[in-house]
């Protein structure tokens, strides 16, 4: 099923829906949907920096023996 038949069952199936609370609940998702697509996700590794370097360290040791 092609992107544009999916988004056309997706319509026929909301405009089919007649509880109000249930279209609010769509439409807030797919709000948050759109939000999360149009922003860039930062990881903070700096917390697990001292775990990644020991584990560094001893995968660096385990491959010189």
């Amino acid at each position: 099923m092609s992107v544009l038949e999916k988004k056309a069952l997706a319509f026929e199936k909301l405009a089919a829906l007649k509880n109000e609370e249930g279209i609010d609940e769509i439409l807030a998702h797919l709000e948050k949907l759109n939000s999360d697509a149009d922003t860039t996700r930062i990881y903070h590794l700096s917390k697990y920096a001292e775990s990644i370097s020991k584990r560094y360290d001893e995968t660096l040791k385990k491959l010189a023996q």
